[in-house]
């Protein structure tokens, strides 16, 4: 009988526990007016959050950036052998665009490490004031990328000038100071330095206090850096785009527009450093070449007086015929002699050691092929070096490169000079050869020659750095700027972040949440019965009617029947006495059944009002109790308890049935439990249960059993197979929602016959959906044995 008890339990505690979707929508939709609220409340907060919010507006610009790719022929030889090449690429240029020392100095030339906006209220953002600002402010005597910390002004306007309290942070310490200002432009004198401040022209003072934040360039410097972005439009594309988010548009476009202004100002300055290197080279070499030129001309000048020459060259001029071809050679070999040596001078100086090496006039076609290469190798590694580290293997591997390289230079003019200076030799031989066939010529021709000489060398050369310092000059007026701007800088029209919609679309998502979150748990954890409504979920079986709270029965009997009673208890019970006669209207259907799942849900309360009632109807009625475990018939008619009852028949203590019988009223009789029995289950289960039933449904028109919970107990179960119907009672705000579910399961295992529910202690105002929950529960009431029964 326990196993059977237990069944009981376990088939209770697995009903219900799935989510009827459709019920939880009603349930939203008569609670319409919380979400209503919930929303409006939820906006108004999502607008405020937005108020607090910065705007960021996303500035962008289109450059097409040229990259060449001249990398002499040795690097493509080191690529072709699976080395890197120190190439100029579009990932360079990028890292070009984002250099912190490029983005500094636009910080700093367009003061953008000064802010000024107006104090805000209550936390909602006061936009930027960028070239809107009523003062202006700057720090005197010091750099911008010196300036210590942050430093903080609020303006505050008086009748006379301006309270400006201070914040700034000294030796890592942060101070305020107060400061008054009689008239402007004026000076604030802090101990970190003194702040010059000037009114704007043409710009009015608004409202409230006025906060000025001067930063250092550096680390304003970073955040710029975090908010830029530069992209390619393709792969392998040299279009790149520049998108930069500040909270000023203007501000925006305009640093947009100074970094690219500045990315070509700084590549034209890479493209002219081998002419600049060139163009001070050739000044140098002018100046030295015009001082000897002075003192030949100064030689030739003397000469003259000292020996009275008039016209040497007519006296020379057979001689100087002759010697034509030889004087012109030896010219072009002085001449390349002496570039190639000033070249050698250039390039062995410590200090020239990283500078780029003239290439101007030298006729041997390896040599200047090679100097070009070398000063083609330093651009680029100076490239490198300013967007990688000093690790990077190309970077290392270019040094080496230029190591070798300037070596192969040196070599090169040493063996340059070494050839001249032989070719000089051989020249010399043939002129000493000649000069021995002229020693009719006076000495002083041709010492006289020997400075003329020297002094067309000088002349010529003079002559052809003249040339090139213009053609350099040209050279650095031609060039173009690498960066071509395609689309010049623009803002988005609204702020791209936050986004208005999706905060709002959040905030409103948020309004419906909680009001239906907070609907959910509190139906959720409701697992009550509520109303008629709950009882909606019966399939197999019906509802015969509901019952009202009864009043008075504090002390009293629990009979609320009385005859010619016209009360609404009574009118409900007639309605659920009419759905039960509805049910029993086939002939000898007689015996109703009358349980509930738990105790104290009223079903004696029932049993004993519909017994009534059927009796009112001049029906001979006789009430059984069957609760051998908690008998409460007496207690709730308000008659004596006797010691022989139900169980005592079923136990053999009595034979004759009628004995049991007792007279409550005319019509209506009851047969009490008796005493309560240690075996009750296996009472029930005996012939002679089926016997009482047999015979007592001649003698009466309708017999009423008041039997034991089938929540709790089996014993009920016992009972069902002589019965006609069963009338199972819930209570409002007491029963279990799961009760449904298990009154299905009943219905549908035919385990009780022909079931009615009916809805006890219902409330006329409650109209809660229904909704089914997983709730697990288990009942502690324990039904009693008496101690001594044998004994009674």
């Amino acid at each position: 009988m326990k196993e059977q008890e237990i069944t009981n339990r376990a088939a209770i505690e697995d009903t219900g526990g799935d989510i009827d979707i459709r019920q939880l929508i009603y349930i939203f939709i008569s609670k319409w007016y919380l979400f209503t609220i919930s929303v409006i409340i939820l906006m108004v907060a999502g607008y405020l959050y937005l108020k607090t919010q910065t705007p960021i507006y996303e500035s962008k610009a289109s450059v097409l950036v040229k990259v060449e790719q001249n990398a002499p022929e040795e690097l493509f030889l080191l690529q072709d052998m699976g080395f890197s090449m120190g190439k100029n690429n579009i990932d360079n240029e990028i890292g070009v665009f984002k250099s912190p020392d490029l983005i500094s100095r636009i910080i700093t030339s367009l003061e953008l490490y000064t802010t000024y906006r107006y104090s805000s209220r209550f936390g909602f953002h006061s936009p930027e004031l960028y070239k809107k600002s009523p003062l202006y402010v700057r720090m005197e005597d010091v750099e911008p990328d010196k300036i210590p910390g942050t430093v903080i002004f609020t303006f505050n306007p008086k009748r006379e000038g301006y309270s400006v309290d201070a914040t700034f942070t000294q030796n890592g310490d942060e101070r305020s100071k107060t400061v008054i200002l009689d008239k402007l432009p004026g000076f604030i004198e802090l101990p970190i330095g003194k702040f010059y401040v000037a009114a704007q022209d043409g710009v009015a003072y608004g409202n409230g206090s006025l906060e000025v934040v001067i930063s250092n360039p550096t680390r304003v410097a970073r955040n710029y850096i975090g908010s830029l972005s530069v992209t390619t439009f393709a792969k392998q594309s040299s279009l790149l785009e520049i998108n930069l988010r500040t909270e000023n548009r203007q501000k925006g476009e305009d640093f947009v527009q100074s970094l690219i202004t500045e990315y070509n100002s700084d590549a034209v300055k890479d493209k002219n450093t081998v002419a600049y290197n060139t163009s001070v080279f050739i000044e140098e070499r002018l100046k030295d070449i015009a001082r000897e030129l002075g003192e030949v001309e100064g030689q030739v000048e003397e000469f003259r007086k000292e020996f009275q020459v008039a016209d040497i060259q007519t006296q020379v001029g057979s001689y100087i015929r002759k010697n034509e071809t030889y004087d012109t050679r030896r010219m072009e070999i002085e001449t390349q002699l002496n570039l190639v040596r000033y070249i050698d001078d250039f390039i062995k100086n410590p200090v020239n050691k990283n500078k780029l090496v003239p290439n101007l006039g030298l006729k041997d076609p390896s040599l200047v092929s090679l100097i070009g290469e070398y000063n083609t190798l330093l651009i680029n590694r100076e490239r490198i070096e300013g967007a990688t580290s000093a690790d990077n293997p190309a970077l290392k591997q270019v040094n080496q490169q230029v190591n070798n390289m300037h070596q192969n230079i040196v070599t090169s003019l040493t063996n340059e000079i070494r050839a001249s200076q032989i070719a000089l030799n051989d020249l010399e031989r043939e002129n000493t050869i000649t000069s021995s066939r002229m020693r009719n010529i006076p000495t002083v021709d041709r010492r006289y020659t020997d400075i003329l000489r020297q002094q067309e060398v000088k002349s010529n050369l003079f002559v052809y750095l003249l040339q090139k310092r213009e053609e350099t000059n040209l050279t650095q007026a031609a060039v173009a700027p690498k960066a071509k701007l395609i689309a010049k800088p623009h803002s988005s029209g609204g702020p791209v972040a936050p986004k208005r919609t999706m905060v709002l679309a959040i905030f409103f998502l948020i309004g419906i949440a909680i009001p239906a979150a907070i609907l959910f748990f509190i139906d959720y954890f409701q697992t009550k019965i509520e109303g008629m409504k709950d009882l909606e979920s019966l399939t197999n079986s019906s509802v015969v009617g509901d019952i009202v709270k009864a009043d008075g029965l504090n002390g009293g009997t629990s009979i609320v029947i009385k005859p010619n009673d016209d009360s609404v208890i009574s009118e409900m019970f007639r309605t659920m006495r009419n759905n039960i006669l509805f049910m029993t209207s086939e002939r000898d259907f007689n015996i109703i059944l009358i349980t509930s799942t738990v105790p104290k849900e009223g079903k004696t309360f029932i049993s004993i009002n519909l017994a009534r009632s059927l009796s009112l109807m001049d029906k001979k009625v006789l009430l059984v109790g069957a609760d051998l475990r908690n008998p409460q018939l007496s207690r709730a008619l308000g008659i004596p308890k006797r010691e022989i009852g139900f169980s005592s028949y079923l136990a053999g203590h009595i034979q004759d049935y009628n004995e049991l019988i007792e007279k409550v009223e005319p019509n209506f009789f009851v047969v009490q439990s008796g005493p309560i029995p240690p075996n009750p289950n296996e009472l029930l289960s005996k012939v002679k249960t089926g016997e009482f039933f047999n015979s007592i449904r001649k003698e009466f028109d309708y017999i009423v059993v008041d039997s034991a919970p089938v929540g709790v107990v089996s014993d009920t179960f016992l009972l069902a197979k002589y019965v006609h119907a069963t009338l199972f009672v819930v209570r409002e705000g007491f029963s279990e929602k799961d009760t449904i579910q298990f009154i299905n399961n009943l219905a549908t295992d035919k385990r009780l016959k022909n079931i009615g529910v009916v809805l006890n202690h219902a409330s006329f105002q409650k109209s809660h959906g229904r909704y089914k929950y997983g709730y697990k529960y288990s009942y502690r009431y324990r039904y009693g044995y008496a101690q001594g029964y044998g004994n009674k």
